[in-house]
């Protein structure tokens, strides 16, 4: 078996791992490398959507292989010399950019495979965002040249209320010439119900194009002529996360973001018991670094955010890591205990209507949805409100919408799940006083520091006190307080534990900023590969 790491070697993402065996080839993720995406883009500075393949080529965000979408290639961009290689399929482990958040860049024609949670979460995310072309994973516009060849214009087929029955023939052979599908491999198929979130669009007619097109293949099988593929869950922190044991002559595991201090812990001890055949282990190292990790379970963190929220009387705002809804969860346990209601964003609502048509029970009974003052609605929304307007509309939410005056009137019967973009919604609420939980991960640059500071004069003008983070009023610089979050990736002895359980011939580390800690505590085993080295084992 060839591995080839084209990036993730040896940073915090941005995994994307070639595996190829008898000329049949797969992707073990393909995500977005943060690390070099922020060394030349930062909010308004992006990679530019009509220059396709372009910017992230030039910029190092993608390897220079043969598996790109056509359409996306403009008249400057050279791709006869790229390396040419085979792909049966990608194989996404979880829902985090850093692992499938340039996946939109690949052709088409090449399956992703995807626990269902997973593939809600993306097409939540893509339907909901305004997402780069690399996270447009389930679904995209295609793009065709402009006047000028260096730009490519979107190819959109438009809609009218009120069309004749010619237009809207006309309106889905536009469609079929515009809409790209993807076929997606669902690791355990969970029902109708979640088909039919899969199908959620815009209007009617794109609907009946995605269930017409839309290929969601029930099971593994068939994938590849050669490969078996098996797909085990894991804890992490963010649902639908995937380990996979893939089984040609040889036998390889990949563990994606793993954890066991959640609540899916018994998931990954699982996952290691029945990868224990596999000759080779991928695995992932985040919290190998040299500084101590504090042994923090998701139950600390609820009984420390439990033990605040109790104590306060007024306001409380949850701040949390974006998808992580075990957390949401456990805060709408909190709201509950403290008779109090969670209010979640209405994009936070349409992700977890998703997880719930996977047949997940998030229970919802204690959670509202903020309705913000905006002068500008989506479909989505439409459809979360069951707005009259919408041709579809949800059963869950519509009577469970509260407004800015709601809060302002009874502050102490809410606990709103905001982060720092939610922020400026303070301005309507106008709170006095009340509690900030920071339940997320620390700062990691000068970037976010600031981002803290900014968060720090928000709360300061309302008088909101912090939990989870203080500003040192000498450095100006952020300060965590441990006990309000834990990791979503395993300990080291954790993971010592896990690989010992596997027990492989060889070791490839990745997703890490310390691959001598596997050479240390497994010696004789381990393959160190950087980015765009390869081995056949």
């Amino acid at each position: 078996m060839k591995i080839k790491i084209y990036d993730g070697a040896n940073t915090i993402g941005g995994s994307k791992i070639y595996i190829n065996e008898m000329g049949y080839g797969l992707f073990l993720d393909f995500g977005l490398n943060f690390n070099t995406l922020t060394q030349y883009f930062k909010d308004f500075i992006r990679p530019r959507a009509i220059r396709g393949l372009h910017d992230p080529l030039e910029m190092g965000l993608l390897p220079k292989i043969n598996i790109y979408r056509g359409d996306l290639v403009p008249l400057d961009v050279f791709t006869h010399n790229f390396e040419k290689i085979t792909v049966d399929a990608v194989l996404i482990t979880h829902a985090h950019l850093d692992h499938y958040g340039m996946a939109g860049y690949i052709d088409f024609k090449i399956p992703v495979i995807a626990s269902p949670e997973t593939a809600v979460i993306m097409k939540g995310m893509q339907d909901s965002g305004r997402t780069d072309e690399g996270a447009n994973v389930v679904y995209a516009s295609a793009r065709v040249p402009s006047e000028n060849p260096y730009i490519l214009k979107s190819q959109r087929a438009s809609f009218r209320n009120a069309l004749t029955p010619e237009k809207k023939a006309k309106y889905m052979e536009d469609l079929k010439k515009s809409m790209l599908l993807r076929k997606i491999y669902i690791t355990s198929y969970p029902g109708y119900e979640f088909e039919n979130f899969m199908h959620l669009q815009s209007d009617i007619i794109r609907m009946e194009f995605f269930k017409s097109n839309m290929i969601l293949q029930k099971s593994l099988e068939n994938i590849s002529d050669y490969f078996t593929i098996k797909a085990y869950p894991v804890d992490h922190s963010i649902y639908g996360a995937t380990a996979y044991v893939i089984e040609g002559d040889t036998t390889l595991a990949y563990t994606g973001d793993i954890r066991v201090h959640g609540e899916r812990k018994e998931d990954t001890w699982a996952f290691a018991k029945s990868a224990k055949h596999a000759s080779i282990l991928i695995v992932e190292g985040t919290r190998l670094s040299k500084k101590e990790h504090p042994y923090v379970e998701e139950h600390d963190v609820y009984e420390n955010c439990l033990t605040k929220v109790e104590q306060e009387k007024g306001l409380v705002i949850a701040d949390f890591s974006p998808r992580n809804f075990e957390r949401l969860k456990m805060f709408t346990s909190i709201a509950k205990k403290t008779d109090r209601q969670l209010v979640i964003t209405e994009k936070d609502a349409y992700v977890l209507e998703g997880l719930i048509s996977c047949g997940m029970n998030l229970g919802t009974e204690n959670i509202v949805i903020y309705k913000k003052i905006s002068d500008r609605v989506e479909w989505w929304q439409k459809y979360v409100r069951a707005d009259l307007s919408y041709t579809f509309g949800s059963d869950l939410w519509p009577d469970k919408f509260v407004v800015p005056s709601e809060i302002s009137s009874d502050p102490e019967n809410y606990i709103l799940a905001f982060s720092l973009y939610d922020i400026p919604n303070l301005m309507d609420i106008k709170p006095s006083g009340g509690l900030y939980i920071y339940s997320s991960t620390e700062s990691l640059s000068e970037e976010q520091d600031f981002d803290f500071l900014l968060l720090h004069n928000w709360l300061t003008h309302y008088g909101i006190k912090s939990a989870g983070f203080k500003i040192n009023p000498r450095t100006l610089k952020p300060e965590f307080e441990k006990g309000y979050h834990t990791s979503g990736h395993v300990h080291p002895a954790d993971l010592e534990g896990i690989i010992s359980t596997i027990d492989p011939r060889y070791i490839i580390p990745v997703h890490t900023e310390n691959p001598e800690w596997f050479e240390e505590h497994f010696e004789g085993k381990v393959i160190i590969l950087e980015n765009n080295e390869s081995i056949e084992l």
